[in-house]
């Protein structure tokens, strides 16, 4: 199976279902996306803890083409940032569904 996934910032990439496992957790990778991308991949992991307790993980891994690898460091900051509002985000909408639900 195959998405076509958009940042924020327009910059898409198709990506590849490596493993499909729901509600615990997939993992992607990169068929085509923007030139700066060598390859880009990534997993989302979400174990239950207990019966109303779930961690989420985002992780990814890429590697740069020349010359875009000199700003490594800007791209890891970058995406550091947007994951964490990703989960920030995800974590504001399922406590207002939640509170929504036991009105």
């Amino acid at each position: 199976m195959k998405a076509n996934c958009i940042a924020k910032n327009e910059l898409g990439m198709i990506t590849e279902y490596v493993s499909f496992n729901p509600p615990e957790g997939t993992a992607v990778k990169m068929t085509k996306g923007p030139f700066m991308f060598r390859s880009f991949a990534g997993s989302w992991k979400f174990p239950r803890l207990e019966s109303e307790v779930t961690l989420v993980s985002f992780i990814y891994s890429f590697e740069l083409r020349w010359p875009f690898g000199l700003f490594q460091r800007n791209v890891n900051t970058k995406l550091q940032t947007e994951v964490k509002q990703r989960l920030l985000d995800l974590k504001s909408s399922i406590e207002a569904n939640l509170s929504g639900s036991n009105n």
